[in-house]
């Protein structure tokens, strides 16, 4: 606790003047883009989750912009954090959010046979979203620890923080998730130099585990079959309305709001929530909105392989992935070349536990690309 006190942020004019200087302003404005971007979605779908539940129509959006606040929050403090400062809040987090996941497996509340949420007084967190930044950050600063003499191996805690994680997320189950934290991890693993060996030996043991589970979990297997047939049983309608959703938008979609498709198409709010913008802001502002996360991904990997220190080389580089991996998944399901995952699209789907998980994502990464960072020459 004295290590995190030791600190205290400059709050004065002259280091806002030159944190904002600092700030890498393409990504800043990106992620903007996308957090305002999603705060207007959220009212288009507010009313597919407030109409049946008699609620006002914008009580989930009202829900949503609450969700907001800390998440602006998180995003303005952890940007203006050193990379040592926001090493420290990442393990902080990590040690929080795993006692969260063990919990969530004795007390937390089920839905549809999961075990994903822990209930408060008018919310739920969901802690496998926590989980996937502080994981990045842990990960990060194990690889790049040099070997003590006499210390525990970095690349070995490493290893069991994501085995603990994975199997605490696996158990819910949320086999998504725990895929999508795997990509994240080995992004990390290959950075810092792992041979083809390992490369080609994480690939069988992917496709062996997509065999298991397609051989033991029937919700696997329905989720496979979709990818190859849109009106296979177990959701296929589903698949087949948010099709036509993206389809009816057209290029300049049917307007704010006037989209139809969303009362059909199940989870539109979270899951889906790609086919409410194609269908009521078109295909054009799918396309910019994509290219706000491209150039998320692409900006922070080339900011990533200039800094000096490893660590935030390799942090920004996990961050960067998390984001693009999760809207890849969202936008591959869509395009019908990933099967149904329950994805959400990061900044834009509805989800309070979501929102704070990318606030704190897009606040560590601006943070750690500052141009007052170390940069190679």
């Amino acid at each position: 606790m004295t290590l995190l006190l030791e600190h205290r942020p400059d709050l004065s004019l002259s280091a806002a003047s030159r944190w904002w200087r600092a700030l890498d302003k393409p990504l800043l404005a990106a992620m903007v883009f996308l957090f305002c971007t999603g705060l207007v979605i959220a009212f288009s779908t507010s009313p597919i989750l407030a109409i049946p539940r008699d609620q006002p129509i914008f009580y989930y959006a009202e829900r949503q912009l609450i969700f907001a606040v800390p998440t602006a929050v998180l995003f303005l403090g952890l940007s203006m954090m050193a990379p040592r400062e926001i090493r420290r809040a990442g393990v902080l987090l990590f040690l929080l959010v795993v006692a969260m996941l063990v919990f969530v497996l004795v007390f937390g509340e089920e839905r549809n046979g999961s075990k994903r949420w822990i209930s408060m007084i008018r919310f739920s967190i969901q802690p496998s979203e926590l989980i996937k930044p502080a994981l990045v950050i842990v990960t990060a600063w194990m690889f790049s620890l040099r070997p003590a003499p006499g210390a525990p191996p970095g690349a070995l805690i490493a290893v069991g923080c994501l085995g603990l994680v994975a199997v605490l997320v696996g158990l819910q189950p949320d086999y998504s998730q725990t895929a999508l934290i795997c990509a994240v991890w080995a992004t990390i693993f290959f950075m810092t130099g792992a041979s083809i060996v390992w490369a080609v030996s994480a690939g069988l043991v992917a496709v062996a585990g997509i065999a298991v589970a397609f051989a033991v979990s029937p919700y696997v297997a329905d989720r496979i079959r979709l990818l190859f047939d849109a009106d296979a049983t177990g959701g296929g309608g589903q698949i087949r309305r948010m099709l036509d959703a993206i389809q009816n938008g057209g290029l300049w979609g049917a307007g704010p709001g006037e989209g139809t498709a969303k009362f059909r198409v199940p989870d539109a709010h979270s899951d889906f929530v790609i086919a409410v913008v194609a269908e009521e802001y078109g295909l054009v502002f799918t396309l910019v909105m994509l290219a706000a996360f491209a150039l998320i991904v692409i900006r922070g990997v080339l900011i990533a392989l200039s800094l000096k220190s490893v660590f935030a080389r390799y942090a920004v580089c996990g961050l960067s992935a998390l984001i693009g991996f999760q809207a890849f998944i969202h936008v591959g399901v869509a395009a019908r070349i990933l099967p149904p995952t329950g994805m959400t699209l990061p900044l834009i789907s509805y989800g309070g536990s979501s929102l704070l998980a990318m606030g704190i994502v897009c606040g560590m990464l601006l943070g750690l690309t500052r141009k007052d960072v170390g940069r190679m020459p």
